[in-house]
């Protein structure tokens, strides 16, 4: 009989300790758990009020291990934001994420469906609702697809165009660019062979003679009509 009861006390301190090793565990995995949740996010390179938005829209992140957080999942996040360039992120163990952030250059504006756009030199048409930041750029109208503004733009910086005198281009269907400049000069390009119609022009600016000029009209290969402004 006192055998029994020993066997009995055994047992039952067995299961009394395993009881509590069990609440210790358990509650040691809830602290564990909860060190390595993400608590902040730390942005830069963006405006205050982009920050915001920024933030607003990783808050779904915050609480969440910051191992599961991958970097696709991050990007996939700031994908909506067209005015970023690049981004950095950067985990602080055990509960801080690090975003540094660089903006793209904005290289014009633009309407679509009534609705005004930057133009990124990234690539991307920019909602203005997203920038909190007034840019004085030329206004580009027309249907045109961002690769081929872009196209015309590094041509015109190649040939070392003086591209801030662009006031406003303007894209037609045939898939060609007239470019009206500060002091009022229209220059019509054509749709192929941009860059020798470039140097073309170039050199009558450089030859001084173009102060009374409204129109350098260069669309037709191999020929230039100039119409002054009197006419």
């Amino acid at each position: 009989m006192p055998r029994s009861t020993s066997k009995y006390k055994l047992y039952l301190y067995i299961f009394f300790l395993i009881f509590l090793t069990s609440i210790f565990n358990f509650k040691f995995l809830d602290n564990y758990q909860g060190m390595f949740s993400l608590k902040k996010i730390n942005i830069n390179g963006v405006s205050y009020k982009e920050k915001k938005n920024i933030e607003e829209e990783l808050s779904d992140l915050k609480n969440i291990n910051i191992f599961k957080i991958t970097d696709n999942k991050v990007l996939e996040k700031l994908a909506k934001f067209n005015f970023i360039e690049s981004i950095n992120v950067k985990k602080i163990i055990p509960s801080t994420i690090n975003l540094n952030l660089s903006k793209t250059s904005i290289l014009g504006r633009t309407f679509i469906n009534g609705d005004e756009f930057y133009i990124g030199k990234n690539g991307k048409f920019i909602n203005s609702n997203q920038i909190y930041q007034k840019y004085n750029t030329p206004t580009v109208f027309g249907e045109f697809q961002i690769k081929e503004f872009l196209k015309l733009y590094n041509i015109l910086n190649n040939q070392q165009l003086k591209i801030n005198s662009v006031e406003q281009y303007y894209f037609f269907k045939n898939r060609r660019w007239d470019l009206v400049f500060s002091d009022g000069l229209i220059l019509k390009l054509p749709s192929k062979n941009i860059i020798n119609s470039i140097k073309i022009y170039k050199k009558l600016l450089d030859s001084g003679n173009l102060k009374n000029t409204k129109i350098i009209d260069l669309r037709v290969i191999d020929q230039i009509i100039v119409t002054n402004k009197n006419d």
